[in-house]
């Protein structure tokens, strides 16, 4: 009996029973350059976890980055796609913040910098892929389809693809070259491996730790694998989506999902924000004197400057990112918003936005005043730095009331980045203690923090070995042994520049 499956003609209003051994399934073919593509994803992977998750970051996993960008460059433009003007920045930005990883040593500054690679990696293949669209113009939808539709949407392209190299006769034949030649060249290789262990001691290392394992971590690499394989399927599937099945982000789509959140009535959101605004008032007006000694240096009555400074400080932080959401919930969820945004609403907005300026501000101020007294610390630091950040989304945020035609996530984007790059590449660790040093030495700061030196990274090292002989010798020195038995642990804590720096100035030995 023949099987037969029920489908719609062209006009689409009568079945037309067709016979199922007479419907052919599409097979999806695969171009060389994506069976070649998706081995080197899979590698680039397994080296992902390998340089970012098991081993301390430096240049291997700036060349690793380097890598990645470059091969998704060369995809794309294999695969007909042309480059413009800002795609080219994006690429820049890309090569420039993978250096990020051999300039610092900061655990903290490297992981958020892996964070922010990815996105702009998902970002920059999108973007070439979709030259008509405005990339930047609603910038949270299009990361939303980058980061995970696109490649979610093909995550099993990947094997796909290197299943159908080996089922190819020719794909067959190239490995089985492959082999034939890594055969032949094994002798020669371990010869030449063996001389230049025998000439450097670091090479002898490295090689050490890229092909031998303890047995004690040998299992470890099995989940290795199984995610670098993972982490290799999505890098495909970004690639291939983006370039043969791509979902372009279309203007009625958002306009869609933006009108679906606005479902307050804009007399409800006034009667919400209106207390808020009514507390601010109060609150500026009694504490006029109190936010003032924050930028004129001089105490409120009863304060020292440790209590001046730690007293409100995280609420006014928490303060503010409240009203970052507050207006966020105005913008996107008032019926009467957008190009149709009443006065009443700007006027709410522009209120709260100059509020949050003055308390960052006032935040800011307070915080250099804390410093000033009692040095630098890392939290300090980063806490003001996204204070600045802050403040720098509220001045958009009140350009935006001025000029509807503001690119603000471009805007947002540019200066993000460049901000994040200003706190990367500055190496905080290393001018904090620098500062510290000179403040101590000068007598402004009471001591130095030697039992904090040694929970930063080496980039505070670097600055405090130049100090050795004026500070505590003994601590310096036995911070040093610390980076040195590091070194000796794992060989790819020494591939910075903080390391080298350290090691070329002599480590404890000098």
């Amino acid at each position: 009996m023949t099987d037969y499956k029920e489908y719609y003609g062209a006009s689409g209003e009568l079945p037309v029973l067709i016979a199922a051994d007479a419907v052919t399934k599409h097979t999806e073919t695969y171009e060389k350059k994506e069976r070649i593509l998706s081995f080197l994803c899979m590698a680039v992977g397994f080296l992902f976890v390998r340089l970012c998750c098991y081993h301390v970051t430096g240049l291997l996993t700036t060349l690793l980055f380097c890598l990645i960008t470059t091969m998704c460059i060369l995809y794309l433009r294999h695969s007909g796609k042309t480059f413009q003007k800002s795609h080219k920045a994006l690429a820049g930005v890309l090569y420039a913040f993978s250096a990020v990883y051999t300039v610092t040593a900061n655990h903290l500054l490297t992981f958020l910098n892996t964070l922010f690679l990815i996105a702009v990696s998902a970002l920059f293949v999108y973007a070439v892929c979709q030259p008509n669209s405005n990339t930047f113009l609603r910038l949270p939808l299009t990361m939303e389809k980058a980061l995970f539709s696109h490649p979610f949407g093909s995550l099993n392209k990947c094997p796909a693809a290197a299943l159908s190299a080996a089922r190819s006769k020719s794909g067959w034949k190239n490995v089985l070259y492959v082999l034939v030649g890594l055969v032949l060249t094994v002798p020669l290789t371990f010869i030449v491996a063996a001389l230049l262990c025998s000439a450097d001691d670091a090479m002898a290392q490295m090689i050490n730790n890229l092909i031998f394992e303890p047995d004690s971590e040998t299992l470890i690499l099995i989940p290795q694998l199984a995610f670098g394989l993972l982490l290799g399927f999505y890098l495909f599937g970004m690639l291939y989506s983006n370039v043969h099945t791509p979902k372009p982000l279309l203007d009625e789509e958002c306009e869609r999902r933006i009108l679906g959140m606005r479902i307050m009535p804009n007399a409800m959101v006034y009667a919400a924000v209106t207390p808020i605004c009514i507390l601010y008032v109060l609150f500026f007006v009694s504490q006029f004197p109190y936010f003032l000694g924050g930028f004129t240096g001089e105490l409120a009555e009863g304060f020292t400057y440790a209590e001046y400074a730690r007293k409100g400080f995280f609420e006014l932080c928490a303060v503010c990112c409240i009203n970052f959401a507050v207006i966020g919930i105005m913008s996107f969820m008032a019926k009467q918003c957008g190009e149709r945004k009443p006065i009443i609403l700007k006027i709410y907005t522009l209120f709260l936005s100059v509020c949050s300026l003055i308390l960052a501000g006032t935040a800011i101020a307070k915080m250099f005043l804390y410093i000033r007294a009692y040095g630098m610390t890392q939290l300090r630091i980063y806490t003001s730095w996204f204070m600045l950040l802050l403040i720098t989304g509220f001045v958009l945020i009140i350009l935006r009331q001025f000029k509807a035609n503001l690119p603000v996530c471009k805007t947002a984007f540019i200066l993000f980045t460049a901000l994040f790059g200003l706190l990367c590449f500055s190496r905080p660790d290393a001018w904090m203690t620098r500062y510290n040093a000179e403040m101590y030495l000068s007598g402004q700061l009471e001591e130095f923090d030697y039992a904090h030196l040694s929970s930063l990274s080496d980039d505070a090292l670097v600055s405090a070995m130049a100090y050795k002989d004026v500070l505590d010798t003994s601590c310096i020195e036995s911070v040093l042994k610390d980076f040195e038995s590091k070194c000796s642990e794992d060989f790819y804590h020494s591939l910075n520049l903080s390391a080298w720096l350290i090691l070329a100035n002599g480590g404890a030995s000098k």
